[in-house]
């Protein structure tokens, strides 16, 4: 085994670093580890000195295990500024025939449009949601012959900081390590997860981190909507501190206490004006959850899509939410569209293991733009692919 057969992934957490190195041709992880580590990715304060150890101790641990030098890696990180747009670009044809050339140039349009408009940001993600040609939907490219005089393509764009982009490259180049290719983890991972929810046409997952949370909508395996708001575990913990009035040490073991046994997470007011302290740290939690939800799921949009309150799943992903395993937790009447409301429990090998899926998968909505390389491929080749 040499070190091209490997894939190695390096998931960039606020709170823990986790790497998985898996074999291209076995398609098994050969070494798993993680390590406890504070990240600040915030624009403002970027910091990842103490993470720099932390990558160089992993990386050669996991070189004595595999007996291989690593070079090159794969990096799934989130970030508090990470974010997505959502655009629709159009083509009135000429020839009235389809070619996937005018979804080269469309795609290609759109990307540089996005590149101009927000020229200090990164694309790290740049998805399909659908092509409409006339009135007729696709969710991939079409395999047929097809006469249209308008082509619409709707995409999905995240991306973060160019200049965190840089500042990690430079980080990573400090321990010798290429970055191949950069990915947002919540949403590999809610990517990841999506199948094993199948039951569920509607699924909504929520990735509650120490620093963010992430909120993707997936009508089947499609994805729908995708966001990143700068609250998480950690902001629990402070409120919690503020309002019992003890130090954040204290607030982190009253909060992960409440992890110990089966309690209700809902917005109820209770006329008792002594309240236990574990009873306002209770209502901190409910409260911050209930924030997240609300900035994303209440809009006209999300009121349309779950009017068909059949077949919806609410998943609780992330360190985050562990506090919620085991607890029931109700939501505010109107978004009592929810079938099911599930914690599922992530760990090192899962995360890291949505990365090397999605790497090797066939992703029909996820474009890829290549560099030039060889100057017989065609224009299509050249400029992207889809892993479809």
């Amino acid at each position: 085994m040499n070190e091209k057969s490997l894939n190695v992934f390096i998931d960039f957490g606020s709170s823990k670093i986790r790497l998985g190195v898996y074999n291209k041709e076995t398609k098994k992880n050969v070494f798993i580890f993680e390590r406890d580590c504070i990240s600040n990715f915030g624009l403002k304060n970027f910091d990842i000195k103490t993470s720099n150890e932390v990558i160089r101790d992993l990386i050669k641990t996991a070189e004595k295990n595999v007996d291989k030098h690593i070079k090159n890696v794969n990096l799934m990180i989130d970030t508090p500024d990470m974010f997505s747009i959502d655009i629709s670009i159009k083509k009135i044809s000429d020839s009235n025939k389809y070619s996937k050339n005018d979804i080269s140039s469309l795609l290609n349009e759109a990307k540089s449009l996005i590149q101009k408009n927000y020229f200090d940001k990164k694309i790290i993600h740049i998805i399909v949601k659908k092509f409409i040609f006339d009135e007729e939907e696709f969710f991939k490219i079409p395999d047929k012959e097809i006469n249209y005089a308008s082509l619409i393509i709707e995409l999905k764009f995240i991306c973060f900081s160019e200049s965190i982009w840089k500042n990690l490259q430079d980080s990573f180049n400090k321990n010798y390590l290429k970055i191949d290719n950069i990915y947002c983890s919540s949403y590999l991972r809610s990517n990841n997860y999506n199948s094993l929810f199948s039951d569920f046409s509607k699924k909504v997952i929520l990735d509650i981190g120490y620093a963010k949370s992430a909120i993707t909508v997936f009508q089947d395996s499609r994805i729908l909507y995708f966001n990143i708001l700068p609250v998480g575990g950690r902001h629990i913990t402070n409120d919690i501190s503020i309002l019992l009035k003890i130090n954040q040490d204290d607030a982190e073991k009253i909060k992960k206490s409440l992890n110990q046994s089966e309690i209700t997470f809902e917005n109820k007011i209770d006329n008792n004006n002594q309240l236990k302290d574990s009873d306002l740290s209770k209502k901190v939690i409910f409260a911050r959850v209930d924030e997240i939800i609300k900035l994303n799921l209440a809009d006209e949009y999300f009121n349309t899509f779950f009017q068909n309150k059949d077949n919806c799943v609410l998943i609780f992903i992330g360190n985050g939410s562990k506090i919620l395993n085991k607890n029931s937790i109700y939501l505010e009447e109107k978004f009592d569209f929810f079938n099911e409301i599930s914690f599922f429990e992530e760990n090192t090998n899962l995360i890291c293991e949505s990365g090397f899926n999605f790497l090797q998968s066939e992703n029909s909505q996820e474009v890829s733009f290549q560099t030039k390389k060889r100057k017989n491929k065609g224009f299509f080749e050249k400029f992207f692919h889809f892993f479809n």
